[in-house]
């Protein structure tokens, strides 16, 4: 199924609940309507559209799975969104924790011609700014091999990979503590019973909690 023949809308619910299955599983109804600020019909009457296109199914228990037909368009609107991300970024210069509800915005509305003619003006970058990977124009991904900051224990260090769930104020927090991907990150301490962690980047040193520190992805150097 060719992106260009759905509606905007469709786009867009169809990528809403492809993040929530990869950043918040499961995918429900509720969570799909407060990501996109619809209420519970509105909700309801998108996912019966991608359900009647055979891209989406209900489950027991009102989990929401894509469809293995969905999957390659969700890839390609990942790729888009990401492109998008780094254009804003790179060429705008706009602030790394605003880049991604602007694309949220425009990426249903991107063509792919337009997207591939962003991808050679940038160089085929291999990352979005929060170094998230954006996928081939085949869909593929490369594989990845990292875990969470929260699970490296003290006298470790990692090198941050990305951030996952790219919120506005957690973006901003990081990059004003200077938590960026590609940055050597060390553990100083863990504290125990779920507490902080003390984390250590070039001579300053901060306490993240653990909830923060389990959206940082890293590889450990």
């Amino acid at each position: 199924m060719d992106p260009a023949s759905l509606p905007p809308a469709v786009l867009e619910c169809l990528d809403a609940v492809s993040r929530l299955e990869r950043e918040e599983p499961p995918a429900s109804r509720a969570a799909l309507a407060a990501r996109l600020g619809l209420d519970d019909a509105a909700a309801g009457e998108r996912l019966g559209q991608l359900e009647t296109l055979g891209l989406l199914r209900a489950e027991r228990g009102g989990r929401l799975r894509l469809t293995a037909a969905a999957r390659p368009i969700a890839l390609r609107l990942v790729r888009r969104h990401r492109l998008l991300e780094r254009f804003l970024t790179d060429q705008l210069r706009l602030p790394w924790e605003r880049v991604h509800e602007e694309a949220c915005r425009l990426t249903p509305v991107l063509a792919d011609d337009v997207a591939e003619a962003l991808a050679t003006l940038l160089g085929d970058p291999a990352t979005c700014p929060h170094g998230n990977p954006i996928p081939a124009p085949d869909g593929t991904l490369r594989p990845e091999h990292a875990t969470s900051l929260d699970r490296l224990k003290a006298g470790q260090a990692a090198i941050i990979l990305r951030i996952e769930r790219e919120e506005r104020g957690l973006l901003r927090d990081l990059a004003a503590l200077g938590l960026l991907p590609q940055t050597k990150v060390e553990v100083d301490e863990v504290a125990p019973f779920g507490g902080p962690l003390l984390v250590r980047v070039g001579s300053a040193r901060y306490a993240l909690g653990r909830d923060v520190a389990a959206r940082i992805l890293v590889r450990k150097a």
